[in-house]
């Protein structure tokens, strides 16, 4: 290998403390109660991180994955990323890498069944830290940390602070996309974008809208707060203003995974220097581009770019 080849350019690096195999069940009708067939299954790498970083690459950008990965499922899910994937970090784990079931009904109705995952010891808590600042240490200036979904038993709720501080320390911007204690924790260490859901909002400080929106920025006045509610797009604040983004029809489909898919689009957003409203139609775009399609994780990039330039942008402040 030659020394133009060791270079790493730009990349989003998405770690995934509580990664999963998902397997998708696509019926007609889901009958409780009923012996069913199902005539479609999917199974794949998921987990909230990896949705981020399979919808970066789709993108065009450079992903990275730090994954904690144990178990034959473990073993499963780094051959799938093998096939073409996101770049992956696999983090030895004693605890067996979990599975997710997301039954798709033809009506686009979906039903997801989460396993909880395992708690994580604190010998293997450290030797994720030790790979995310490895990798933090070999990434490229305009590189991205993304810190997607709940921190797993056991772990400390600042553990994604430490994650903040550590990127933050080298000048990445970081994106944080979960709710509670851990949020508001990460908040304090300089998280510079967050993008909890309307429902982590109210949990983390008792009011939604911009309400909640100006609550977690008088923590930190530079913090750009995006959050999302299904169908009715975004809102998001930050130094710049506050916008409302919303999609220009209603979409029938998975929403599975669709909060990724944003995270996804701001992130790839920040590493190309793109201005907040830009970055905002793109993230209802691509959001509601996973929509329209049936595995969590996926979109179409061609749909994003035609469903961003119809997203309905309003400043509100």
């Amino acid at each position: 290998m030659g020394k133009d080849d060791a270079v790493i350019i730009q990349e989003a690096i998405c770690l995934g403390l509580n990664p999963a195999v998902d397997v998708t069940y696509r019926i007609g009708t889901l009958v409780h109660g009923e012996a069913q067939r199902v005539p479609h299954v999917r199974e794949q790498a998921g987990g909230k991180a990896t949705n981020v970083a399979r919808v970066v690459q789709q993108l065009g950008e450079r992903a990275h994955l730090i994954a904690a990965l144990g178990g034959p499922t473990g073993e499963q899910f780094a051959a799938d990323l093998a096939t073409g994937g996101p770049r992956l970090t696999a983090v030895a784990t004693t605890r067996h890498t979990r599975r997710t079931v997301t039954i798709v009904e033809d009506d686009g109705t979906a039903t997801a069944l989460n396993e909880a995952g395992a708690a994580i010891p604190p010998a293997e808590w450290r030797a994720v830290h030790d790979s995310l600042d490895e990798v933090l240490a070999a990434a490229s200036a305009g590189s991205v940390l993304v810190l997607s979904g709940s921190l797993p038993p056991g772990a400390d709720e600042a553990g994604y602070a430490e994650c903040v501080a550590a990127a933050r320390a080298q000048g990445f911007s970081v994106i944080v996309d979960c709710g509670g204690p851990a949020l508001l924790a990460a908040i304090d260490a300089g998280a510079t974008h967050i993008k909890p859901n309307r429902h982590e909002l109210l949990e983390t400080v008792g009011c939604d809208g911009l309400a909640g929106v100006s609550a977690l920025r008088e923590r930190s006045p530079g913090l750009v707060v995006l959050v999302s509610d299904g169908p009715a797009g975004l809102i998001c604040a930050g130094p710049e203003g506050e916008w409302r983004a919303t999609p220009s029809r209603p979409l029938r489909g998975n929403p599975v995974g669709a909060g990724d898919a944003v995270v996804a689009a701001v992130a790839t957003g920040l590493m190309l220097g793109m201005p907040i409203e830009a970055i905002l139609r793109s993230a209802v775009g691509t959001s509601g581009a996973a929509v329209l399609n049936p595995i969590a994780g996926h979109i179409d990039r061609e749909v994003a770019r035609d469903l961003a330039p119809t997203v309905g942008l309003t400043r509100l402040g």
